[in-house]
């Protein structure tokens, strides 16, 4: 069904200066990942298609984490060198099922790229594509469509390979079903 957008304002945590103006740091991220591909010897299906809420981690201001007896999934804003990762590790298992680093900050909706392209020791999954968001993108989005946010309206993102992204905007009641083709800048 997706996540829900209801009509309350965004969360604020401890200010990551290195990424956000002060007082506009999000306190939670969304990650999504899709066509991530078992690796035969991996004990669990790779994390398609579900959306994992990163919260910021306490006194780690540019980390955000997602952590169960089963994923850690963490982003961070890395100050030296200049650059931004996105992590998942199966915690039973040990293997790595996604790993990308770039050497920038990047923007709300940046399609990240697993760079495990090969299985092997401690490596669960290849290829595979990822992306965070926090939320003002499908807002703004919402008020260009002239649409608000609701308990009862839900957000899929679906990230492509060519780094363009798909939202889909529903709601049961009334039969809204929405899809929009979105290309970051």
């Amino acid at each position: 069904m997706g996540q829900r957008m209801p009509d309350v304002p965004i969360e604020y945590g401890s200010d990551c200066l290195l990424k956000f103006n002060a007082g506009e740091t999000p306190m939670y991220l969304y990650a999504r990942f899709s066509k991530l591909e078992k690796c035969p010897a991996a004990v669990s299906t790779p994390p398609n298609d579900r959306m994992f809420k990163l919260t910021q981690a306490p006194g780690a201001p540019c980390l955000w984490a997602y952590d169960t007896a089963t994923w850690y999934i963490w982003m961070e804003f890395i100050a030296f060198p200049v650059s931004t990762r996105l992590h998942i590790l199966h915690r039973p298992s040990g293997d790595n099922y996604f790993t990308n680093q770039v050497m920038a900050y990047i923007d709300e909706g940046h399609v990240f790229t697993n760079e495990y392209n090969a299985c092997g020791l401690q490596v669960g999954a290849i290829g595979g594509i990822g992306v965070v968001t926090w939320n003002p993108q499908a807002t703004k989005l919402l008020k260009d469509i002239n649409m608000k946010k609701a308990a009862d309206l839900f957000m899929e993102l679906r990230p492509l390979v060519n780094g363009k992204l798909v939202y889909k905007f529903c709601r049961l009641q009334d039969a809204t079903n929405i899809s929009i083709l979105f290309e970051p800048d």
